[in-house]
């Protein structure tokens, strides 16, 4: 039996986080590779967003996966990347 209640929730939350993803890859686009200032408003509330909306599909084991819209996100990727790098140089 579908919880079509939650189903709906967790698919709006990955589409609006999916939108928040979006912006922050088109802001990337714009300040690395054309060199133009577009500053992001919401760095990683995208992949938080997504995340959630993972955790929240009513499938088994889909909460393995809530990291990955944290890494697709720029914004995240940027943030994980510096700690790794900041605990790999205190190593």
């Amino acid at each position: 039996m579908v919880n079509w209640p939650q189903l709906i929730f967790a698919v709006a939350l990955l589409l609006v986080g999916g939108a928040f993803i979006a912006y922050n890859a088109m802001v990337f686009w714009l300040t690395v590779v054309r060199k133009e200032h577009a500053p992001s408003v919401a760095p990683i509330f995208g992949g938080v967003i997504a995340a959630a909306g993972v955790v929240a599909l009513p499938v088994a084991g889909t909460w393995q996966w809530a990291w990955v819209p944290l890494v697709i996100d720029w914004g995240g990727f940027r943030i994980f990347l510096s700690q790794w790098l900041s605990r790999r140089a205190g190593s």
